[in-house]
């Protein structure tokens, strides 16, 4: 089909649209292009053009409809295509995601991103068609003869050394031609450290949970903390939390990274703090025109940011060891205990009962709260086999109602009654929380394995059998476990975890044991200690300061451990 040509004013607006549309000034985009699509209202360029700026205004569905009406116009599109995968994966719905992708790498098989793309939405719906192929595909993201992969699905590789190349790969050609700012000359009238925590998660998320208590207790004697948000506003409480817990929010969603970069040099910012990694909606460019003196990678990616402007990350001894460090562009900081904050006010409802959620009254409940995204063939199977070998169990589950079929369909082919797989609704973290203490054993996955989701379970009691292998997103689950005083719990190859969670499912004595002492024990203490964890980043933070006013560059640094003052809340 012909793409009716536009005629030189119309042309002359489309130029404007897409002028306006790179600087941000999305409202006066829209303008321009709504203005061609009154006269030529056919024309798939505008509206692909149009839908783009629709999707980042968070008005989804109108750029659904304006991607499909183009596609129908425009077939042989394949970024149209991908751009339409975006639009539906940004709003859950996965399946239809996965489709678009799948018609746009076929045809374009060199679409940088897309077959990291398709592997996730595919992955969330536990559509595991080509899953042996895409992670094939993932694995050579280092290849430059090849599509470029998004970083963060090497996470599912557990390979730190592809991670690195792959990160490395992505940051070259985000911020190639980014040139870092002079800095300006620091004014220390009160002496505190100005502290930056850069998110576009300040939102209903599981890192913001993490963070927000240690946001409320940092020492403002010595601290200035300043939040910068590049994410949407959900209005939820816990951004009203974050709002609350920092002296300084700002709202920076519609900044180009210029903009933020300079609003932290304007602020004196001395230590900006880069909360997202390679995670969905994070902004690197920020970093690479050299926003503060120093720049840290922190909590929202297991993993590197392969970028040589960012100074330091932070870690702990077991997730990120020295001779790993090899693996991670950033020098390593080590806190003492763990690197993950947690918060030990966290809300926990009233606990339900079996049959409030769904559960028979007796039995052995596997839990595995995991996002679906990270289950894969041979982990389920594995969990197949656990079902078959203990009477009466059942799989308890999270998952989306296109996965529950793909997952029931799995089970029935594994020989198991797919009604002994029970799926959990989505529920408020107060409630989820308390319904999860309902289980008796949490399966992790790997090598993606359970971390916020982790802390959760053994909040409330919940024992987990978890897998090690050699990359940080592999270990932050045993680390967790360590610290609760449940290491023998930790296994480091796959016929172990299975061994140890059938053992502990027919041994009710045992875990009955095992639940005690993590319920009762106090070592757990130490994962929930905020005022503990607050001295240990604190010092990590007036270290790098200190090597930064010397003028001594970036090194690996180890907080020493010491006991926290005042209380653990």
């Amino acid at each position: 089909m012909s793409i009716p040509p536009l005629s030189p004013d119309q042309t002359r607006l489309l130029q404007d649209g897409y002028q306006a549309q790179v600087r941000g000034l999305l409202d006066d985009a829209a303008r321009q292009y709504r203005k061609i699509l009154k006269k030529v209202p056919d024309h798939p360029d505008v509206m692909h053009l149009l839908a783009m700026v629709r999707s980042r205004q968070h008005r989804t569905d109108e750029a659904i409809a304006l991607y499909r009406a183009a596609a129908v116009l425009k077939p042989q599109d394949a970024k149209l295509w991908y751009n339409l995968g975006l639009a539906y994966t940004s709003v859950e719905r996965n399946g239809e995601g996965a489709d678009a992708f799948a018609r746009a790498l076929a045809l374009d098989p060199s679409l940088p991103e897309g077959v990291g793309m398709l592997f996730s939405a595919r992955r969330s719906v536990c559509d595991w068609r080509d899953d042996a192929r895409l992670l094939a595909a993932i694995a050579r993201a280092a290849d430059p003869a090849q599509p470029e992969i998004p970083p963060f699905f090497t996470l599912w590789q557990d390979d730190p050394a592809l991670q690195l190349a792959a990160a490395r790969r992505t940051v070259r050609r985000r911020c190639a031609g980014i040139v870092p700012k002079p800095l300006p000359a620091r004014d220390r009238a009160d002496g505190r450290v100005r502290i930056g925590y850069l998110s576009a998660d300040f939102r209903n998320h599981p890192t913001t949970h993490l963070l927000v208590r240690l946001l409320e207790v940092h020492d403002r004697s010595k601290f200035e903390i300043t939040a910068f948000s590049i994410g949407p506003n959900d209005a939820s409480p816990a951004r009203k939390r974050v709002e609350a817990s920092v002296d300084r929010f700002i709202d920076c969603e519609r900044d180009q990274p210029a903009e933020t970069a300079e609003r932290a040099r304007r602020l004196g910012i001395d230590i900006l703090v880069d909360v997202m990694g390679h995670t969905n909606g994070n902004r690197m460019e920020i970093f690479a025109g050299r926003a503060a003196p120093v720049q840290v990678s922190y909590l929202g990616y297991p993993g590197t940011s392969g970028a040589d402007f960012m100074d330091y990350v932070i870690a702990d001894p077991f997730v990120l060891p020295l001779d790993d460090a090899r693996f991670f562009s950033e020098k390593v900081v080590h806190l003492p205990d763990t690197y993950q904050p947690n918060d030990p006010t966290l809300a926990i409802a009233a606990r339900p009962s079996r049959a409030e959620c769904g559960l028979p009254d007796s039995g052995f409940v596997f839990c595995a709260f995991n996002n679906a995204r990270k289950l894969d063939p041979a982990t389920f199977a594995l969990w197949m086999r656990l079902l078959a070998q203990v009477p009466d169990s059942m799989l308890w589950l999270l998952a989306g109602e296109e996965a529950r079929a793909n997952l029931r369909r799995e089970a029935e082919a594994a020989g198991i009654v797919p009604d002994r797989l029970v799926f959990a609704p989505h529920r408020p973290l107060p409630e989820h929380l308390a319904r999860m203490a309902l289980a008796d054993l949490f399966l992790d996955t790997f090598p993606y394995t359970a971390h916020t989701t982790a802390s959760d379970a053994l909040r409330v009691g919940l024992p987990l059998v978890t897998r090690t292998g050699r990359s940080f997103a592999s270990k932050v689950a045993g680390r967790l476990m360590q610290l609760s005083g449940l290491g023998d719990l930790v296994t480091d190859s796959a016929e172990a975890y299975e061994t140890l969670a059938l053992s502990l499912a027919r041994d009710k004595d045992r875990l009955a044991a095992i639940r005690t002492r993590l319920e009762e024990g106090t070592a757990r203490t130490r994962l929930f200690d905020i005022q503990r964890y607050r001295a240990q980043i604190e010092a990590a933070y007036l270290a790098m300061m200190e090597r930064a006013m010397a003028g001594a560059a970036p090194d690996h640094m180890a907080v020493a451990p010491s006991p926290a003052e005042g209380s653990g809340a």
